[in-house]
Protein backbone atom coordinates (compact mmCIF):
# COMPACT_ATOMS: atom_id res chain seq x y z
CA UNK A 1 0.00 0.00 0.00
CA UNK A 2 1.41 3.36 -1.03
CA UNK A 3 -0.90 5.68 0.88
CA UNK A 4 0.34 7.17 4.15
CA UNK A 5 -2.54 8.80 6.00
CA UNK A 6 -2.49 10.25 9.48
CA UNK A 7 -5.09 12.22 11.40
CA UNK A 8 -4.02 14.59 14.20
CA UNK A 9 -6.79 15.40 16.65
CA UNK A 10 -6.22 18.36 18.97
CA UNK A 11 -8.81 17.81 21.69
CA UNK A 12 -8.65 21.29 23.22
CA UNK A 13 -9.82 22.75 19.88
CA UNK A 14 -11.82 19.72 18.69
CA UNK A 15 -9.70 20.13 15.57
CA UNK A 16 -8.49 17.51 13.10
CA UNK A 17 -5.66 17.98 10.64
CA UNK A 18 -4.10 15.52 8.23
CA UNK A 19 -0.86 14.30 6.69
CA UNK A 20 -1.27 12.53 3.34
CA UNK A 21 1.70 10.99 1.58
CA UNK A 22 2.76 8.53 -1.08
CA UNK A 23 5.21 5.95 0.23
CA UNK A 24 6.62 5.29 -3.22
CA UNK A 25 7.32 8.86 -4.27
CA UNK A 26 7.99 10.31 -0.82
CA UNK A 27 5.74 13.30 -1.57
CA UNK A 28 3.18 14.61 0.92
CA UNK A 29 0.72 17.35 1.80
CA UNK A 30 -0.65 18.59 5.11
CA UNK A 31 -4.27 19.74 5.35
CA UNK A 32 -5.62 22.29 7.88
CA UNK A 33 -2.53 22.33 10.12
CA UNK A 34 -2.54 23.42 13.73
CA UNK A 35 0.01 26.09 14.60
CA UNK A 36 2.33 23.63 16.38
CA UNK A 37 3.79 21.90 13.33
CA UNK A 38 6.24 19.62 15.17
CA UNK A 39 4.07 16.51 14.76
CA UNK A 40 3.86 16.83 10.99
CA UNK A 41 7.59 17.40 10.67
CA UNK A 42 8.42 14.43 12.91
CA UNK A 43 6.10 12.06 11.07
CA UNK A 44 7.26 13.23 7.65
CA UNK A 45 10.83 12.50 8.71
CA UNK A 46 9.85 9.08 10.07
CA UNK A 47 8.08 8.09 6.86
CA UNK A 48 10.66 9.64 4.55
CA UNK A 49 8.22 12.21 3.18
CA UNK A 50 8.78 15.69 1.80
CA UNK A 51 5.88 18.03 2.57
CA UNK A 52 5.42 19.91 -0.69
CA UNK A 53 2.05 21.57 -0.15
CA UNK A 54 -0.08 22.92 2.70
CA UNK A 55 -3.79 22.91 1.86
CA UNK A 56 -6.31 24.90 3.86
CA UNK A 57 -9.92 23.90 3.30
CA UNK A 58 -10.97 27.44 4.28
CA UNK A 59 -10.01 30.37 6.47
CA UNK A 60 -10.40 28.98 9.98
CA UNK A 61 -12.10 31.19 12.54
CA UNK A 62 -11.61 29.15 15.70
CA UNK A 63 -7.81 28.84 15.85
CA UNK A 64 -4.62 30.25 14.36
CA UNK A 65 -3.52 27.88 11.63
CA UNK A 66 0.04 26.72 10.96
CA UNK A 67 0.20 27.24 7.20
CA UNK A 68 2.82 29.99 7.38
CA UNK A 69 4.97 28.11 9.87
CA UNK A 70 4.82 24.89 7.85
CA UNK A 71 5.59 26.62 4.57
CA UNK A 72 8.56 28.37 6.17
CA UNK A 73 9.90 25.12 7.64
CA UNK A 74 9.52 22.98 4.52
CA UNK A 75 9.33 25.29 1.50
CA UNK A 76 5.84 23.98 0.82
CA UNK A 77 3.35 25.87 -1.34
CA UNK A 78 0.25 27.13 0.48
CA UNK A 79 -3.03 26.42 -1.31
CA UNK A 80 -6.66 27.48 -0.85
CA UNK A 81 -9.78 27.37 -2.98
CA UNK A 82 -10.26 29.88 -5.79
CA UNK A 83 -12.30 32.34 -3.71
CA UNK A 84 -9.51 32.84 -1.15
CA UNK A 85 -7.46 36.05 -1.25
CA UNK A 86 -5.08 36.28 1.71
CA UNK A 87 -2.20 38.71 2.12
CA UNK A 88 0.46 36.04 1.53
CA UNK A 89 1.33 34.14 -1.64
CA UNK A 90 -0.79 31.06 -2.41
CA UNK A 91 -1.58 28.74 -5.29
CA UNK A 92 -5.31 28.54 -5.91
CA UNK A 93 -6.90 25.14 -6.36
CA UNK A 94 -9.73 25.08 -8.88
CA UNK A 95 -12.77 22.82 -8.65
CA UNK A 96 -11.96 19.43 -10.17
CA UNK A 97 -8.19 19.82 -10.10
CA UNK A 98 -6.28 16.59 -9.48
CA UNK A 99 -3.02 16.65 -7.54
CA UNK A 100 -0.77 13.65 -8.02
CA UNK A 101 1.59 12.56 -5.24
CA UNK A 102 2.53 9.41 -7.17
CA UNK A 103 -0.02 6.61 -7.04
CA UNK A 104 -1.91 8.63 -4.44
CA UNK A 105 -4.09 11.35 -5.97
CA UNK A 106 -6.11 14.19 -4.50
CA UNK A 107 -9.12 15.74 -6.24
CA UNK A 108 -10.30 19.19 -5.23
CA UNK A 109 -14.02 19.85 -4.86
CA UNK A 110 -15.22 23.43 -4.47
CA UNK A 111 -17.75 23.18 -1.64
CA UNK A 112 -18.71 26.72 -0.61
CA UNK A 113 -21.29 27.30 2.10
CA UNK A 114 -19.53 27.42 5.44
CA UNK A 115 -17.35 30.03 3.78
CA UNK A 116 -17.12 31.11 0.11
CA UNK A 117 -13.65 29.59 -0.36
CA UNK A 118 -14.37 26.21 1.27
CA UNK A 119 -13.06 23.12 -0.50
CA UNK A 120 -13.11 19.37 0.12
CA UNK A 121 -10.40 16.92 -0.90
CA UNK A 122 -11.07 13.45 -2.29
CA UNK A 123 -8.25 10.97 -1.61
CA UNK A 124 -7.56 7.97 -3.86
CA UNK A 125 -4.89 5.35 -3.25
CA UNK A 126 -4.67 4.82 -7.01
CA UNK A 127 -5.90 7.15 -9.76
CA UNK A 128 -8.40 4.66 -11.19
CA UNK A 129 -9.99 3.55 -7.91
CA UNK A 130 -13.78 3.50 -8.21
CA UNK A 131 -14.22 4.10 -4.48
CA UNK A 132 -12.02 6.79 -2.93
CA UNK A 133 -10.12 6.08 0.25
CA UNK A 134 -11.85 9.06 1.81
CA UNK A 135 -12.74 12.72 1.59
CA UNK A 136 -11.50 15.55 3.79
CA UNK A 137 -14.55 17.75 4.21
CA UNK A 138 -13.12 20.65 6.22
CA UNK A 139 -16.02 22.48 7.84
CA UNK A 140 -18.45 21.67 5.02
CA UNK A 141 -19.60 18.29 6.34
CA UNK A 142 -19.14 17.14 9.92
CA UNK A 143 -20.08 13.87 11.55
CA UNK A 144 -23.75 14.47 12.38
CA UNK A 145 -23.82 18.06 11.18
CA UNK A 146 -22.72 20.56 8.54
CA UNK A 147 -20.76 23.79 8.78
CA UNK A 148 -22.66 26.78 10.12
CA UNK A 149 -23.21 29.44 7.43
CA UNK A 150 -23.64 32.45 9.69
CA UNK A 151 -20.08 33.34 10.68
CA UNK A 152 -19.55 35.90 7.92
CA UNK A 153 -22.63 38.05 8.50
CA UNK A 154 -20.41 40.65 10.15
CA UNK A 155 -18.58 41.21 6.85
CA UNK A 156 -21.67 41.44 4.69
CA UNK A 157 -22.22 37.85 3.54
CA UNK A 158 -25.67 36.64 4.47
CA UNK A 159 -26.24 33.35 6.25
CA UNK A 160 -29.08 32.47 3.86
CA UNK A 161 -26.86 33.00 0.82
CA UNK A 162 -24.12 30.76 2.18
CA UNK A 163 -26.66 28.17 3.37
CA UNK A 164 -27.99 27.95 -0.18
CA UNK A 165 -24.46 27.36 -1.47
CA UNK A 166 -23.93 24.74 1.23
CA UNK A 167 -27.08 22.90 0.12
CA UNK A 168 -25.72 22.69 -3.42
CA UNK A 169 -22.22 21.68 -2.29
CA UNK A 170 -23.50 18.82 -0.17
CA UNK A 171 -25.96 17.42 -2.66
CA UNK A 172 -24.15 18.08 -5.93
CA UNK A 173 -20.63 17.28 -4.77
CA UNK A 174 -20.19 15.29 -1.55
CA UNK A 175 -23.31 13.14 -1.76
CA UNK A 176 -22.33 12.02 -5.27
CA UNK A 177 -19.40 10.10 -3.77
CA UNK A 178 -19.83 6.35 -3.13
CA UNK A 179 -21.38 5.44 0.21
CA UNK A 180 -18.22 3.59 1.29
CA UNK A 181 -16.11 6.76 1.02
CA UNK A 182 -14.78 7.64 4.45
CA UNK A 183 -15.49 11.15 5.76
CA UNK A 184 -12.78 13.02 7.66
CA UNK A 185 -13.90 16.49 8.89
CA UNK A 186 -11.85 19.31 10.39
CA UNK A 187 -13.78 19.41 13.68
CA UNK A 188 -15.66 17.27 16.17
CA UNK A 189 -17.91 17.75 19.19
CA UNK A 190 -17.00 20.81 21.23
CA UNK A 191 -16.38 23.04 18.25
CA UNK A 192 -18.61 26.08 17.75
CA UNK A 193 -18.48 25.61 13.97
CA UNK A 194 -21.72 23.60 14.09
CA UNK A 195 -24.50 22.66 16.52
CA UNK A 196 -24.75 18.83 16.49
CA UNK A 197 -21.20 17.60 15.96
CA UNK A 198 -20.43 14.01 16.94
CA UNK A 199 -17.58 12.75 19.12
CA UNK A 200 -16.59 10.46 16.24
CA UNK A 201 -13.62 11.56 14.16
CA UNK A 202 -14.54 9.71 10.98
CA UNK A 203 -17.61 8.27 9.28
CA UNK A 204 -18.70 7.39 5.75
CA UNK A 205 -20.79 9.13 3.14
CA UNK A 206 -23.40 6.36 3.44
CA UNK A 207 -23.74 6.69 7.22
CA UNK A 208 -24.02 10.47 6.99
CA UNK A 209 -26.55 10.20 4.19
CA UNK A 210 -28.70 8.03 6.46
CA UNK A 211 -28.23 9.78 9.82
CA UNK A 212 -27.19 13.42 9.39
CA UNK A 213 -30.21 15.70 9.88
CA UNK A 214 -28.92 18.21 7.32
CA UNK A 215 -28.65 15.56 4.59
CA UNK A 216 -32.24 14.34 4.90
CA UNK A 217 -34.41 14.86 1.81
CA UNK A 218 -35.63 18.46 1.81
CA UNK A 219 -35.91 21.41 -0.51
CA UNK A 220 -33.37 24.22 -0.34
CA UNK A 221 -35.62 26.56 1.63
CA UNK A 222 -36.16 23.90 4.31
CA UNK A 223 -32.42 23.28 4.48
CA UNK A 224 -31.65 26.97 4.88
CA UNK A 225 -34.02 27.20 7.82
CA UNK A 226 -32.66 23.99 9.38
CA UNK A 227 -29.02 25.07 9.35
CA UNK A 228 -29.45 28.74 10.21
CA UNK A 229 -31.78 28.28 13.18
CA UNK A 230 -30.58 27.24 16.63
CA UNK A 231 -26.92 28.12 16.18
CA UNK A 232 -25.09 29.21 19.30
CA UNK A 233 -23.63 32.71 19.51
CA UNK A 234 -20.24 32.64 17.80
CA UNK A 235 -17.36 33.19 20.25
CA UNK A 236 -16.02 36.74 20.19
CA UNK A 237 -12.56 35.67 19.10
CA UNK A 238 -13.77 34.06 15.85
CA UNK A 239 -13.65 37.29 13.88
CA UNK A 240 -10.12 38.03 15.11
CA UNK A 241 -8.76 34.56 14.34
CA UNK A 242 -10.47 34.51 10.95
CA UNK A 243 -8.85 37.81 10.02
CA UNK A 244 -5.49 36.79 11.45
CA UNK A 245 -5.42 33.65 9.31
CA UNK A 246 -5.62 35.84 6.20
CA UNK A 247 -2.70 38.00 7.27
CA UNK A 248 1.00 37.65 6.58
CA UNK A 249 1.60 37.62 10.32
CA UNK A 250 4.82 36.89 12.26
CA UNK A 251 5.70 33.22 12.61
CA UNK A 252 5.31 31.37 15.89
CA UNK A 253 8.61 31.42 17.78
CA UNK A 254 8.81 28.35 20.00
CA UNK A 255 11.63 29.97 21.98
CA UNK A 256 9.51 32.91 23.11
CA UNK A 257 7.70 32.67 26.42
CA UNK A 258 3.93 32.35 25.99
CA UNK A 259 1.60 35.12 27.08
CA UNK A 260 0.42 34.23 30.58
CA UNK A 261 -2.37 35.37 32.82
CA UNK A 262 0.24 37.02 35.04
CA UNK A 263 1.03 39.49 32.24
CA UNK A 264 -2.62 40.57 32.10
CA UNK A 265 -2.82 40.76 35.88
CA UNK A 266 0.30 42.90 36.01
CA UNK A 267 -1.09 45.16 33.30
CA UNK A 268 -4.27 45.62 35.31
CA UNK A 269 -2.32 46.45 38.45
CA UNK A 270 -0.12 48.92 36.60
CA UNK A 271 -3.03 50.64 34.90
CA UNK A 272 -2.18 49.66 31.31
CA UNK A 273 -4.11 51.98 28.93
CA UNK A 274 -5.75 49.08 27.08
CA UNK A 275 -7.11 47.25 30.09
CA UNK A 276 -10.27 49.40 30.21
CA UNK A 277 -11.41 47.76 26.97
CA UNK A 278 -14.07 45.06 26.86
CA UNK A 279 -12.76 41.44 26.86
CA UNK A 280 -13.11 40.99 23.10
CA UNK A 281 -10.96 44.08 22.51
CA UNK A 282 -8.39 42.91 25.03
CA UNK A 283 -8.22 39.61 23.17
CA UNK A 284 -7.73 41.48 19.91
CA UNK A 285 -4.84 43.38 21.43
CA UNK A 286 -3.21 40.14 22.61
CA UNK A 287 -3.74 38.36 19.29
CA UNK A 288 -1.99 41.19 17.44
CA UNK A 289 1.12 40.49 19.47
CA UNK A 290 1.23 36.80 18.48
Amino acid sequence: MHLIFRQYYLACLSHASYLIGDEGSGRAVVVDPQRDISGYLADAKEFGLAIERVIETHFHADFLSGHLELAHATGAVISYGEAAHPEFAIEHLADGRVLSLGDVTLQILATPGHTPESISIVIKEHPDDAVPYGVLTGDTLFIGDVGRPDLLTSVGVSADELAGQLYDSLRNKLLTLPDATRVFPAHGAGSSCGKKLSNETESTIGIQRATNYALAPMIKEEFIEAVTQGQSVAPLYFSFSGSRNKEDRPLLDENESPIRATIIREAMQNGSPWMHLVPSQVFAHIVKTL
